[in-house]
C-alpha cells in the first residue's frame, strides 16, 4: 500500500512552528544577557542561531508546500489568500507611507531637546557666533574604538546644522590613520583640531564651551595682555581656594587672553604691553605714585578695571585712598556703604532676576541672567568731565539700600536710616570711556563676586564682558555653563529585568497571535 505524502505536510507547519519559538527563546537569552543576568560563552552563537532558525522555518513552509501542494495551491487561491493578500496590500501601503516619511525626514532633519536643562541645545552666543564666522572651520575629531564620539559627534553636528555651511567635520580615527594624527599634532584620544584658514586650535574632550573658546581663538589669533595688580592684598589669581581667582584667569586664558600679575612699586609704570589693568579689591590703599602711573596709563588710550570693596570690610581704615581719588576724577565716586536688600537671603546679599541691568555692550547680553554681589558698596555717577560718557551696568532695585552704620551691620540690627543712609536704586556698577584719549574705566563696589566661590555658580559674565568692552574685543562671548539637571536611575532586580523582557519579547507577539486565531476561529464560525 502506497503511502501518501500529504499526511507528513503537518510536520513542516510543526517545524516552522518551533523555530518561531526556538526565535523567541533566542530573543529572551539575548535580552538576559545584555541585561546581565546571565553570560554566554560565545555571543555569536545567538546570530548563528537565529539564522538557523530562520531557515528553517523557511524550510518547513517549503516542505509542506511539497508534500501537499493542492492544499497549499487551494491556500493561496481561496478565501484565506484574499483577506491575506488584503492585508499584504495595507501592509505595502503603509510601508510606502512610512517610507516616504522617513525620506522627508531624513532631507528636512529636525531635532527635539527634551532635557530640563537644554543639554544637546546650542547657547544663542554660540549661534550667533557661527553666524559671524569670517571664514569657514573645519574640524577632525580623532577617537579611537576604545572611546565612545557619540557626545563629540552629537555637538559637531548641532554646530554643523547651525552655521550656514560654515562648519564641517570628519571623525579619524588615528590608530587606523597615523599620519593625519601626527600631522595635527595629535598625542591623546578624543582630541578635537579646528582648523580656521592656516590657524589651528586643539580640544581635548570637547564640550561647546571648550570648542566655542578655540573658535573665539581662531577668530581672535591676536593675544591680549591682562594685568592684575598685586601688593596690597588683591585676589590671587594663582591660588585654587574660594576666594581666589583662578577660576576668572582660566576662562580669560581660554578667550586667547594672556593673563600676568603687576607690583606697580617694583615697576615704576604700566608695562607697554598691558592692554588693561586689573585692579581686584586690594586691602590697602595703592601709594599716590602707583595712582599717576594709572592716570599717565588711563591718559594714553589705557583700559582699566578697578573692584573696591566697602572699606570698613578692609584694612584701609581712614587713610587716603589715591585709587579712589582717581576714579572720582572720571566722575564716579564711591560711598563706602554697604547695599543691603530686605528680601535677600542671606543679608548684605544684592541680587536680583536678573539686576536693573544698563543700556551698554557690556550688559547687553546679560539680559534674563543672574548677577550676585556679596558685601558691595553702591557708586554715585555724578557729572563727568569732558570727553568722558558714563553709563550704569547695574543697579539695585528700590527697596535696596545702602547701609552707611556698619556697627549695626555687625550687631545684626540694619534698619534704614533716611537721613544717614542711601537710598535705592543704587549703581553697583559703572563704565566710562574718553572719546578724546579712547581711555576705558570699568568700576565695581565689589570684588568677591568674582571669586572662585561665585564665579563657578555662573555669576561672573559680567566682568568676562567687561574686560571684552575694556580691550575692545566686543566681539567676544562668555558662554554662562548650563548645569546639569540631578537624575538618578534605580535599575530594576533581576525579577523585574525578567519581567520586563519576558513582557516585551513574549507576551506582545503572543497576544497578537492569539487575536488572529480568535479572528480566523470566529470567521470560521461564521461560515
Amino acid at each position: 500500500m502506497k503511502t501518501d505524502p500529504r499526511r507528513f505536510a503537518s510536520l513542516g507547519l510543526v517545524l516552522s512552528a518551533i523555530a518561531v519559538l526556538a526565535v523567541i527563546v533566542i530573543l529572551v537569552v539575548r535580552g538576559l544577557a545584555s541585561a546581565g543576568i546571565i553570560q554566554l560563552p560565545d555571543p555569536e552563537m545567538l546570530n548563528r542561531s537565529l539564522l538557523i532558525c530562520l531557515s528553517l522555518f523557511i524550510l518547513g513552509l517549503a516542505l509542506t508546500a511539497f508534500l501537499d501542494p493542492e492544499r497549499t495551491r487551494e491556500f493561496l487561491t481561496g478565501r484565506q489568500a484574499k483577506y491575506g493578500s488584503n492585508a499584504v496590500i495595507m501592509l505595502l501601503a503603509f510601508l510606502g507611507i512610512l517610507l516616504f516619511i522617513n525620506i522627508l525626514a531624513y532631507q528636512n532633519p529636525k531635532s527635539w531637546d527634551m532635557t530640563e536643562s537644554q543639554q544637546n541645545t546650542l547657547a544663542p552666543e554660540t549661534i550667533t557666533m557661527l553666524a559671524a564666522l569670517p571664514q569657514p572651520i573645519v574640524a577632525r575629531a580623532y577617537y579611537t574604538t576604545r572611546n565612545d564620539p557619540t557626545g563629540a559627534r552629537t555637538l559637531l553636528d548641532n554646530l554643523k546644522q547651525s552655521s550656514a555651511g560654515k562648519f564641517s567635520y570628519t571623525f579619524i580615527d588615528p590608530e587606523g590613520n597615523p599620519v593625519a594624527a601626527q600631522q595635527d599634532g595629535v598625542s591623546r584620544d578624543a582630541t578635537v583640531v579646528l582648523s580656521m584658514g592656516n590657524q589651528h586650535e586643539q580640544v581635548n574632550l570637547p564640550d561647546e564651551q571648550s570648542v566655542d573658546a578655540a573658535i573665539i581663538r581662531l577668530i581672535n589669533p591676536q593675544k591680549r595682555v591682562i594685568y592684575f595688580m598685586i601688593g596690597h592684598g588683591e585676589a590671587d589669581t594663582e591660588q585654587t581656594d574660594d576666594s581666589s581667582y583662578s577660576l576668572i584667569k582660566t576662562a580669560l586664558e581660554n578667550k586667547n587672553y594672556i593673563v600676568k600679575t603687576l607690583n606697580l612699586v617694583d615697576t615704576g609704570k604700566v608695562p607697554e604691553d598691558a592692554n588693561l589693568v586689573v585692579i581686584p579689591g586690594p586691602q590697602s590703599p595703592i601709594s599716590a605714585d602707583e595712582a599717576k602711573n594709572l592716570q599717565a596709563y588711563l591718559a594714553k588710550g589705557g583700559a582699566l578695571i578697578a573692584m573696591e570693596n566697602p572699606k570698613g570690610l578692609t584694612k584701609m581704615g581712614d587713610a587716603p585712598d589715591p585709587l579712589a581719588d582717581l576714579i572720582s576724577s572720571w566722575g564716579i565716586t564711591e560711598q563706602n556703604d554697604i547695599l543691603f536688600d530686605p528680601n535677600a537671603n542671606p543679608a548684605l546679599l544684592i541680587y536680583a532676576d536678573p539686576l536693573n541691568y544698563g543700556q551698554h555692550p557690556i550688559t547687553d547680553k546679560l539680559r534674563g541672567l543672574n548677577s550676585r554681589f556679596f558685601t558691595a558698596q553702591s557708586l554715585l555717577l555724578s557729572t563727568a568731565p569732558q570727553g568722558i560718557t558714563l553709563t550704569p551696568l547695574a543697579q539695585t532695585y528700590p527697596n535696596a539700600w545702602g547701609e552707611t552704620d556698619f556697627a549695626s551691620i555687625q550687631n545684626n540690627q540694619v534698619t534704614f536710616d533716611q537721613a544717614k543712609d542711601h537710598a535705592g536704586p543704587l549703581v553697583i556698577g559703572a563704565a566710562g570711556e574718553n572719546s578724546l584719549t579712547k581711555a576705558r574705566l570699568v568700576v565695581f563696589g565689589d570684588s568677591d563676586f568674582v571669586s572662585n566661590a561665585i564665579y563657578k555658580l555662573g555669576y561672573g559674565d559680567i566682568f568676562v564682558n567687561a574686560v571684552d568692552w575694556a580691550t575692545q574685543q566686543q566681539n567676544l562671548i562668555n558662554l554662562t555653563p548650563k548645569s546639569n539637571a540631578s537624575r538618578s536611575y534605580n535599575p530594576p532586580g533581576t525579577i523585574g529585568l525578567l519581567g520586563i523582557i519576558l513582557v516585551s519579547i513574549c507576551l506582545v507577539p503572543l497576544l497578537i497571535v492569539g487575536g488572529g486565531f480568535a479572528t480566523w476561529f470566529s470567521r470560521r464560525k461564521r461560515g
